[in-house]
């Protein structure tokens, strides 16, 4: 065989293969509805998905914006995640009904994914949803997932040791955190809701409640109001703490690990 022939051969067979690989070599498209999905999707995709956060780190879950941008992302996603909280959200309905893409999966994961347990079911029920839409990526995704949840039984122990010091304190705090501080060993004497649903008679009332009582500290919700809590702390002269749900809600914790223990260090301060 001449050498012509053999070099026409192989264009036609890397003509032939080049489609194959280069689907391949396609990364997913994944909308994730918040940032707490789109950190587990990064990490277990090791890089190969592209990603569209509906919900930012420093926003409220409850108020949706979407873009332009998202809808022309959302035509070609592989798939959609988001919690069952997002499920019958007007933004999210009008979006799938626009971009005709049905690859939704309402993660049925509950609870509050700061906490270790149920952030490692989140893990999993995401690792399961990105194996379904890329059988091509489920070894990867399975070395990843396990590495993950080995970190975060890390992650647990290292807090719980640093949280010592302070169980048992009592707090007030914003409702989005009641499960987070219960997790970290506080007492929880009274919740709030966010500070556009509290009136002035609302935090006087709370006050009186509050009167005589070991209140160790306040503590806000940043994505529901970060002075939300503040007219309290002052009335009552206690420290003001704010917490964060989300990664991304600032540049210094760009993902679970470093929100967990950042909210953790701010968490100790309450022992001083």
């Amino acid at each position: 065989m001449t050498l012509r022939m053999r070099t026409l051969l192989f264009l036609v067979a890397l003509c032939l293969f080049l489609p194959a690989f280069q689907a391949v070599a396609q990364p997913l498209k994944i909308v994730a509805g918040t940032s707490l999905i789109d950190d587990i999707v990064r990490d277990l995709t090791g890089g190969r998905a592209q990603t569209v956060v509906l919900i930012p780190g420093s926003s409220c879950p409850g108020h949706d914006a979407l873009k332009t941008s998202d809808f022309v992302f959302a035509a070609g996603a592989d798939l959609f995640l988001v919690h069952s909280f997002q499920r019958d959200s007007p933004q999210l309905a009008g979006m799938l009904q626009s971009v005709r893409n049905d690859r939704l999966v309402v993660l049925a994961s509950k609870g509050n994914w700061l906490v270790p347990e149920a952030q490692k079911q989140a893990v999993r029920d995401i690792a399961a949803a990105l194996r379904d839409a890329c059988p091509d990526l489920s070894a990867l995704i399975g070395e990843r997932e396990k590495a993950r949840l080995g970190r975060i039984d890390a992650a647990n122990a290292e807090c719980a040791e640093k949280l010592s010091a302070v169980r048992g304190r009592a707090v007030v705090c914003a409702g989005m955190q009641a499960e987070f501080l219960r997790w970290a060993g506080l007492e929880v004497l009274e919740s709030y809701n966010r500070a556009e649903e509290m009136t002035p008679k609302d935090v006087a009332l709370l006050i009186d409640r509050l009167r005589g009582r070991p209140v160790a500290g306040v503590v806000d919700n940043y994505q529901s109001g970060a002075d939300a809590g503040l007219p309290l702390a002052l009335e009552l002269k206690v420290p003001h703490l704010v917490l964060s749900n989300f990664p991304g809600s600032a540049e210094d914790v760009p993902d679970y690990f470093t929100l967990l223990r950042g909210n953790v260090d701010r968490l100790i301060r309450l022992g001083g």
